[in-house]
């Protein structure tokens, strides 16, 4: 039986070709992750760790932040239910507990992206109407950022 290309990956973590399946991980790399994930749980169930935070959590389990993080981001670990269990805005570094961005820079993002395809729209109106013959008017708004 012949393997198709599109099946087969080179393992993010540690690089070896494994065939993709159920996971973006060779086998062993997510045996590991799943022992860690484990562990991180076992360690939260406990009433006393409620309110751990993100690097005592990944100080007591020896689990690196970054994987916690990416189970909290999963969904894998609620982190609703944990008070002062979150990890870093991608951008400023505040911590959160879902999505990639703080809910400051993703608006902050968004009028960015929002103002840039408006520029984008009135320049490839102003590029029809200089087509046409007119577009002294368009131009002024665009210089005036309107």
């Amino acid at each position: 039986m012949q393997v198709q290309s599109d099946r087969l990956d080179n393992c993010s973590i540690c690089g070896k070709l494994y065939l993709k399946t159920f996971t973006d991980h060779c086998l062993e790399c997510y045996k590991e992750i799943e022992e860690d994930f484990k562990f991180v749980e076992a360690f939260l169930r406990r009433e006393e760790h409620r309110f751990t935070t993100l690097e005592d959590l990944s100080e007591a389990t020896e689990v690196s932040a970054k994987r916690i993080s990416s189970f909290i981001r999963e969904g894998r670990i609620y982190g609703e239910d944990f008070p002062n269990l979150g990890y870093p805005c991608a951008h400023c570094g505040i911590a959160i507990k879902r999505q990639i961005l703080c809910t400051s820079c993703y608006d902050t993002f968004s009028m960015e992206i929002n103002k840039t395809l408006k520029q984008e729209q009135l320049l490839e109106e102003l590029a029809a109407d200089r087509r046409q013959g007119s577009g002294a008017a368009k131009y002024w708004q665009l210089k005036q950022g309107k």
